[in-house]
């Protein structure tokens, strides 16, 4: 695959539909320059070039959706969105080779922006004729398949992130990934887990098989150790980690010793608002308390001559209510009310008469003692209310509240005994103590750490006899399956699939090793310093020798060295690999010096691939180094952003304050 031109519209700071790049290149002149200061456009043109290619796969998703469309949003020219412009595009043109032919393609990503909305638009062109729905979708599929945007990451090369690769010990996963890549050892990878998930299939239909059981016992004990020791090496990273950060601590606790004093203030000011908050419920426990002593209590301890009151009360009524009713119902009043009550004009008779009236009277009936109180309505009425007040106490409920004001009591007197004591200890002590407690955790992490080695040793013991168990086991289980052909055949494909990844590996990375060997040796300054190289093929742990045979430590070298390094192995992995894909260097000469800049411009750039895009500041490469690469330039581009307009400006055939047409006459 071979860029040839990209139009980048209303994306980024990239305005209006004028923003074009040509990218063809020849085999004299395999560069692409692009000059411009730090927030100039250079990291949004990769953006394009991801986006273009790939959409939704771009931020990890299958397809689009509101995520992606976030993503999108916070890409648009926000003096497009201001003008209310409806259309944000990218379109990349580029060539590719099927079937020994040269294809030439259009790909075409639009956003539509209508009532705040977006929506995503996607068109092919394959040698001028525009694909439909479908071709479009196996395009996108292919597209997947042969150039997946782990792929196409592997081709942007960033300079500050190449030499950290060594330094911070991540080459062996970096090796690995891109050896599945680039040498197409992932479709192997894949094949085996497929078999795999076949066989374990078969394993689980076949219960009844002892040997059967045992294999596939084994090998999850053997993933599950394998698993642990992952983890394991996790935690002693994590612990070395964390001793690191505690010698940083200790030194700053050192350096700002008369600054201390916060974290305890804001102790004490806890253990005050404890303190007030149980002031407060005792405060309010003890009014509680304090009104019953005061309106019932002394009520309360006579309650029972209270009833007998109240009950001589009620009896004094009835008396006076007898005595009321005897006076109202005279002679000449109980008559006439007889005639009413008299049916069929015939009189009540007297003993009936006689009977209704001492009933009467029987309803209120007389006091054999003397009354005492004589007491009004009012005054029945409130000692009937006094009755119910005290019916009404509980006396569990006072007593748990003085309980629980003792208990209140306690815990205030130890919280501001705590006060007290935080008061009198010192901030420099405080300090003090935790760059002790400090040290002594150091120490814990170390024998962790220690404890955690020794079980790392015991660990691999115990993976290589499950694998020793597990080969015993397999061959059992091969001789017990003889008949059963498919077992076979995918035990079989496994073997095969294996031992081919395992050369195919080696022989890959034996030819990676002699050519990032003859990289090498242009670039670095001290010829023949790295007289060999090993890539182990099973751990991906890169091990370099001197001329002596003397082993060299990659994270000792220089800055600058551990970049040269890493770009002569990816480069030769590349070549090795027979990818002829474009090759992006973000801020490539950032960390080298002069006569490494010369030599990485003049020896590197032009074999490292037939398309090269470098993304440059005019601090990497000077007016010097431009004479250099000019020879090798196919087109040459400077991002100017204009604080005016907000906008980018792109100014051709130029850089920075150089113009590539006159100094290419010189050559």
């Amino acid at each position: 695959m071979k860029f040839t031109k990209i139009v980048i519209r209303n994306i980024g700071a990239y305005e209006g539909s004028q923003n074009e790049f040509l990218f063809d290149t020849s085999n004299e002149h395999n560069v692409v320059l692009f000059g411009g200061k730090n927030g100039a456009g250079k990291t949004t043109l990769l953006e394009a070039l991801r986006l273009v290619l790939f959409g939704p796969l771009t931020y990890g998703f299958m397809t689009d959706n509101e995520i992606y469309y976030q993503h999108i949003r916070s890409l648009l020219n926000r003096s497009a969105l201001r003008a209310g412009e409806p259309l944000y595009q990218l379109i990349l043109h580029y060539t590719a080779i099927e079937n020994y032919e040269v294809v030439s393609y259009v790909i075409s990503r639009s956003w539509i922006l209508k009532k705040d909305k977006l929506k995503e638009s996607f068109q092919v062109k394959r040698n001028g004729d525009e694909l439909n729905d479908r071709e479009i979708d196996n395009f996108e599929n292919k597209l997947r398949e042969e150039f997946p945007p782990r792929l196409f990451e592997l081709c942007l090369f960033d300079g500050e992130e190449i030499s950290k690769i060594i330094s911070e010990g991540q080459i062996h996963y970096y090796l690995q990934e891109a050896s599945k890549i680039l040498f197409n050892l992932d479709l192997f990878v894949n094949l085996e887990k497929d078999l795999q998930a076949y066989q374990n299939n078969q394993l689980v239909k076949q219960e009844t098989s002892v040997k059967l059981n045992v294999k596939a016992e084994l090998e999850k004990k053997l993933q599950a150790k394998k698993k642990e020791l992952t983890s394991l090496e996790l935690a002693i990273s994590t612990n070395k980690q964390t001793i690191e950060q505690h010698q940083e601590k200790i030194m700053l606790l050192k350096r700002d010793f008369d600054m201390h004093g916060g974290l305890l203030k804001e102790q004490r000011q806890i253990l005050l608002h404890s303190i007030n908050e149980i002031e407060h419920k005792r405060k309010i426990n003890s009014d509680k308390i304090r009104s019953f002593v005061n309106q019932l209590l002394p009520f309360y301890l006579v309650r029972e001559l209270i009833e007998e009151v109240d009950q001589q009360m009620e009896r004094e009524k009835h008396h006076e209510s007898h005595a009321l009713v005897h006076k109202q119902l005279n002679k000449a009043v109980w008559n006439s009310m007889l005639k009413k009550i008299a049916i069929d004009h015939e009189p009540v008779k007297k003993e009936y008469a006689s009977i209704i009236y001492k009933e009467i009277l029987n309803l209120f009936p007389l006091m054999a003692e003397p009354q005492i109180h004589l007491a009004s309505f009012e005054q029945r009425s409130e000692i009937r209310t006094l009755m119910t007040r005290l019916q009404a106490i509980n006396k569990e409920e006072f007593e748990s509240l003085f309980l629980e004001n003792g208990h209140l009591l306690e815990k205030a007197q130890t919280l501001r005994k705590t006060v007290e004591e935080n008061d009198r200890t010192s901030e420099f002590t405080d300090i003090l103590e935790q760059i002790e407690e400090l040290t002594r955790q150091i120490e814990v992490q170390r024998q962790h750490l220690e404890q955690k080695d020794q079980h790392c040793v015991l660990l691999n013991e115990e993976i290589r006899t499950i694998q020793s168990e597990l080969i015993k086991a397999h061959e059992k289980l091969h001789e017990s399956k003889k008949n059963e052909t498919t077992m076979l055949m995918t035990n079989k494909l496994l073997a095969v699939s294996n031992r081919f990844r395992a050369m195919q590996l080696r022989k890959k990375l034996d030819q990676v090793e002699q050519e990032a060997r003859k990289m090498i040796n242009l670039l670095f300054r001290k010829k023949n310093y790295i007289h060999r190289l090993y890539i182990d093929h099973e751990m991906f742990d890169l091990t370099l020798f001197d001329v002596e045979g003397e082993r060299i430590v990659a994270e000792r070298l220089s800055a600058g060295e551990k970049e040269m390094l890493m770009l002569s192995i990816i480069s030769a992995m590349f070549k090795v690999s027979g990818w002829k894909l474009p090759f992006v260097f973000d801020t490539l000469l950032g960390r080298l010096d002069q006569e490494h800049r010369k030599e990485l411009i003049q020896q590197f750039i032009p074999q490292c691939g037939e398309q090269v895009i470098v993304l440059s500041t005019d601090s990497e490469i000077s007016e010097d180094q431009f004479h250099y690469i000019a020879p090798i330039l196919a087109h040459c581009y400077t991002l100017e952003f204009n604080q005016d307009l907000h906008k980018i400006e792109i100014i051709k055939d130029r850089y920075f304050n150089i113009s590539v047409r006159e100094l290419t006459h010189e050559f």
